[in-house]
C-alpha cells in the first residue's frame, strides 16, 4: 500500500474508533428520563407525521427545522427512544467530521486528529446535558462545517458554491434558532477583515459575503413564503418571532450577563479545554496562522452573543462553545508540534492526553449513577423522573378511548405514555403541573369550573390531576385502592 493510501486509512480508522465511542457513550444514558425540549420536539414531530399544522393546531416557540428533524428520524427508527438516540449519534458524528476537516486547516492532520478526539470527550458533556439532542447539537453539525468551508481556503477565491454551501449552512443553524446568525455575521465580517491571499480582496469578498447572505434570506422567504401560502403566517409569526422577543427581554441586559461570572458556572467542567485553547491562541496569534485564528475569535464572539441573547443561559445553550473549542484544542496541539523543540516533540500529545484526561473524570461521576439519579444530579431536579412515572401510570389509568391534557410544558408526559394531545374535545383527564397551577389563564380557569380534584390522594410528585365529574374515569379512581406510598 502507498504511504499515502496507508496514511489515510489510519485517519479514516481513528475517526471511526472515534464515532464508536460517541456512538456507545450515548447508549449509556439511553434510558435516562428526557428533558422537556427534547420530548416536546418528538412529540410535535409525531403530530407533524400524522398530519396536524406547524403553529396552527400543534404550537412551540421554535422555528420549524427541529421538528422536521425530529419527524424525519421518526420515520428511520419509529417513534421512540431510538429515534431520539438516532438523532444524537448522527449529530454528534456530523459534528465530528467537520471538527476534523476545520481542524485539519490550520495544522494538519495531527491537528485535526486531535479536535476529533477532543469533540468526542466534550460532546457529550453530561454537565452541559450534551449526551441527548437539543437544539444545539443540530446547530453545531451546521456552523461548524460552514466554518470548516471557509478556513479551508488556502490562497485565492473561492467558487462560488462554496459560499452557496456556507449560506445554506447558516440558514438552516438559523431555522433551529433564528440567534445563531451572530456567529454568521462574525464569521461574515472576519472574511471581510482578512481575505485569503490573492483571493481578490475585499471587493471580492463582499461579493462573496453577499452570496452567503442571499442564499440566507431566499430560504428564509421561502419558509415565510409556504407559511404564507398555507394561511399560518400570523400563527407562526407570533411564537417564532413576537414570543421569542418577549421571552428574551433586553438583548443588551442580555450580553452585558456575559461579564457575570455566575452565568457561566455550567461551563466549569470545559475549564481544561477552554485553558488549552486559550494557550494555543496566544501562541498562534503570534507565531501561528494568525488568519484562521482570528477567525476561530470571531467565531467566539459570534457564540457568545447567541448564547446570551435568549437571556436564560440554561447549561444547554453553551452547547454551542464544543465545536469550537474542539477544533481550538486541535489548532492548539498543531501550534505546540510546529514550535516545540525536537527533544519535546511528544509535547502536544502528552498535553492532549492530559486534557482530555482531565475532562473524562469530571464526567464519570454521573456515569456511576442511575438514570433516575443521573437526571436529578444533572437537571437539579426530580421533575423529569416523576414525569415519567406518571406518564407510565397513565398507560394503564387510561382505557385507548381516554385522553389527557397536561397544563403546562411537561410533553414528557405524552411521549412516554405515547398518547397524542387531546383536541376538539375535553379532556377525560386534567393534569396541571404545580409551577404552572398558580397562572392567570383561561384554560385552567375553564379546567377548574369543569373538572374536580381526582378521587383519592390527585398528586403525582409535582402534578396535580383533575377528571370531569361523573365520568367513567372518575368512577374507577374512585374504586381503586388507596394508593401506596411514593
Amino acid at each position: 500500500m502507498p504511504p499515502r493510501d496507508s496514511a489515510t486509512l489510519r485517519v479514516v480508522l481513528v475517526l471511526l474508533a472515534l464515532a464508536a465511542v460517541i456512538a456507545g457513550a450515548r447508549l449509556l444514558t439511553f434510558d435516562e428520563p428526557l428533558e422537556r425540549d427534547i420530548t416536546g420536539a418528538a412529540v410535535m414531530g409525531r403530530e407533524l407525521r400524522e398530519g396536524r399544522a406547524l403553529y396552527a393546531e400543534v404550537w412551540d416557540h421554535k422555528p420549524p427545522a427541529l421538528h422536521a428533524t425530529h419527524a424525519l428520524s421518526q420515520l428511520v427508527a419509529g417513534y421512540g427512544r431510538g429515534a431520539i438516540y438516532l438523532l444524537g449519534v448522527v449529530a454528534a458524528l456530523a459534528t465530528l467530521a467537520g471538527v476534523y476537516a476545520a481542524g485539519v486547516a490550520a495544522g494538519g492532520t495531527l491537528a485535526g486528529l486531535w479536535a476529533g478526539a477532543f469533540w468526542t470527550v466534550v460532546s457529550g458533556d453530561l454537565w452541559l446535558q450534551g449526551n441527548q439532542p437539543n437544539t444545539e447539537a443540530f446547530i453545531n453539525a451546521c456552523l461548524v462545517w460552514a466554518f470548516a468551508l471557509l478556513v479551508r481556503v488556502e490562497r485565492g477565491a473561492p467558487g462560488v458554491g462554496r459560499f452557496v454551501a456556507v449560506g445554506a449552512l447558516v440558514a438552516l443553524a438559523s431555522l433551529y434558532k433564528s440567534v445563531n446568525v451572530a456567529a454568521a455575521a462574525a464569521l461574515a465580517l472576519a472574511w471581510l477583515a482578512w481575505p485569503p491571499p490573492d483571493a481578490g480582496g475585499r471587493r471580492r469578498a463582499l461579493v462573496s459575503v453577499a452570496a452567503m447572505a442571499a442564499v440566507g434570506l431566499v430560504v428564509w422567504v421561502l419558509v415565510v413564503g409556504y407559511f404564507a401560502a398555507t394561511g399560518r403566517l400570523g400563527a407562526s409569526n407570533e411564537p417564532v418571532f413576537a414570543n421569542n422577543r418577549f421571552y428574551a427581554g433586553s438583548i443588551t441586559a442580555n450580553l452585558l450577563k456575559l461579564f457575570t461570572p455566575a452565568v457561566h458556572r455550567a461551563m466549569i467542567s470545559t475549564i481544561p479545554i477552554v485553558t488549552f485553547v486559550a494557550v494555543g491562541a496566544v501562541l498562534g496569534l503570534f507565531r501561528g496562522d494568525r488568519r484562521r485564528w482570528v477567525f476561530l475569535l470571531a467565531w467566539a464572539a459570534g457564540t457568545a452573543v447567541a448564547v446570551a441573547a435568549p437571556g436564560k443561559f440554561y447549561p444547554h445553550y453553551s452547547q454551542l462553545w464544543l465545536p469550537l473549542l474542539a477544533v481550538g484544542g486541535g489548532w492548539a496541539a498543531g501550534v505546540l508540534a510546529r514550535l516545540a523543540p525536537p527533544r519535546l516533540a511528544s509535547l502536544p500529545h502528552l498535553a492532549g492526553f492530559i486534557v482530555i484526561a482531565l475532562l473524562v473524570v469530571y464526567q464519570l461521576p454521573l456515569y456511576q449513577l442511575s438514570p433516575d439519579d443521573f437526571s436529578k444530579a444533572k437537571y437539579r431536579t426530580d421533575l423529569f423522573v416523576e414525569e415519567r412515572s406518571l406518564a407510565r401510570e397513565l398507560v394503564t389509568l387510561l382505557t385507548p378511548e381516554e385522553s389527557f391534557y397536561e397544563f403546562g410544558a411537561e410533553m414528557g408526559l405524552y411521549f412516554e405514555s405515547r398518547r397524542r394531545p387531546v383536541t376538539g374535545r375535553p379532556p377525560d383527564l386534567f393534569v396541571v403541573v404545580d409551577w404552572a397551577a398558580g397562572a392567570r389563564n383561561p384554560v385552567l380557569d375553564w379546567a377548574k369550573a369543569n373538572y374536580r380534584l381526582a378521587p383519592g390522594d390527585p398528586m403525582r410528585g409535582p402534578f396535580l390531576l383533575y377528571v370531569r365529574p361523573g365520568s367513567a374515569l372518575e368512577r374507577r379512581m374512585d374504586a381503586a385502592p388507596t394508593r401506596p406510598g411514593r
